[in-house]
């Protein structure tokens, strides 16, 4: 996987990729923050499982698939030549999700200080998967727990605090003894990630603990994937899913150029000159 992008990339961000991506990404970032803590605190790795239907079930492009194929279908019942054939559909069928989140634990009390949770398409897609993440969120801020939240996805509304509307990624951290204040990290794609700055001591934990400790989520995306295949399954010929802003699609295109990802728009422009050139003087002749 290159390594040319300042912060996250975006092709990572395709609903088909990323959740292969997510817990690859929690693990790198959990050996990440083992190495910052002292030995009064485990950093653990839980697994969360549901279910959903609907929207948050069906496979990305299946229904535009499905539309093109009923079109198709509609159009020969029309001719008389395919009136009884059945036209091809999809159905929402239920699917158990399962999410890595990353528990800060303080072993010398007992007890849970931190929670790190990865937004993946569920938690942020209005469904059930949301709702499920927002009641679990509103139990976190009414507890004496911090919590952090990172989003890494630029689709759909931000989840548990209002921020600037221009910002592709951000972070939030909630102290536990701060609500309802907050620290918003926000970035742009075209800038450096900001070193995110965890949260672990709580006033009841008593002089010897921990106050926080520093992570570096660019490494942790690095660390993902480093010797992975990723790279072999993205087109970088193809603008990302979500697509950017017309603003930071031109900066990708002449850094994809840059790093030989993608042909020049300049050599495109004038091979297809030459078609057009060729085309029609084989028109005229």
């Amino acid at each position: 996987m290159p390594d040319m992008f300042p912060g996250m990339n975006p092709y990572l961000e395709h609903p088909d990729l990323w959740p292969t991506i997510h817990p690859r990404f929690v693990t790198a970032l959990a050996n990440l923050l083992q190495k910052e803590v002292s030995d009064r605190y485990n950093i653990i790795i839980r697994k969360r499982v549901y279910r959903v239907s609907g929207e948050d079930s069906l496979v990305v492009e299946q229904s535009a698939q499905a539309n093109c194929d009923h079109g198709s279908t509609a159009a020969n019942g029309i001719n008389g030549s395919a009136s009884q054939q059945p036209i091809p559909t999809y159905i929402a069928v239920p699917q158990t999700i399962k999410e890595d989140y990353i528990e800060v634990v303080d072993h010398q009390i007992g007890t849970t200080v931190t929670i790190v949770e990865v937004l993946t398409p569920q938690k942020k897609r209005p469904g059930r998967g949301r709702e499920n993440y927002e009641q679990r969120c509103e139990a976190i801020f009414g507890s004496d727990t911090h919590f952090v939240e990172i989003d890494l996805l630029r689709g759909w509304e931000p989840i548990s605090a209002y921020g600037p509307s221009d910002t592709d990624y951000q972070v939030l951290v909630s102290r536990s003894d701060q609500r309802p204040k907050a620290e918003l990290y926000t970035w742009q794609v075209n800038a450096p990630i900001p070193p995110l700055t965890l949260p672990l001591s709580r006033p009841q934990d008593g002089k010897d603990a921990q106050a926080s400790c520093t992570v570096d989520l660019k490494k942790a995306l690095n660390d993902t994937y480093a010797g992975s295949t990723y790279n072999f399954s993205i087109n970088y010929e193809r603008d990302p899913i979500p697509p950017l802003r017309p603003e930071a699609k031109r900066w990708l295109a002449a850094l994809l150029e840059q790093s030989g990802l993608r042909q020049s728009s300049q050599i495109t422009n004038r091979y297809d000159e030459v078609k057009l050139k060729n085309h029609s003087a084989h028109l005229q002749a």
